[in-house]
């Protein structure tokens, strides 16, 4: 049996900012990392980058991608 990878996605906003969201799928965690926020890592829970304040479309992205590593 093999062994799952990290789920991993990228995104730039319309103001060109990144974002690297990160699925650890054998501690079952989520982080989020952006150059907005100097590439400090804030946990995701259920979605929802915890003590960030994200656009719109930042968090249609995150939702999405949460989505997608917590399905496969």
């Amino acid at each position: 049996m093999s062994k799952r990878k990290n789920f991993r996605s990228k995104f730039t906003n319309r103001y060109g900012e990144e974002w690297q969201f990160e699925y650890d799928f054998a501690r079952g965690q989520g982080i989020l990392k952006g150059s907005d926020v100097d590439w400090q890592p804030y946990p995701v829970v259920d979605g929802h980058a915890i003590g960030l304040l994200l656009s719109k479309e930042e968090l249609i992205w995150l939702r999405k991608v949460w989505a997608d590593a917590i399905s496969k």
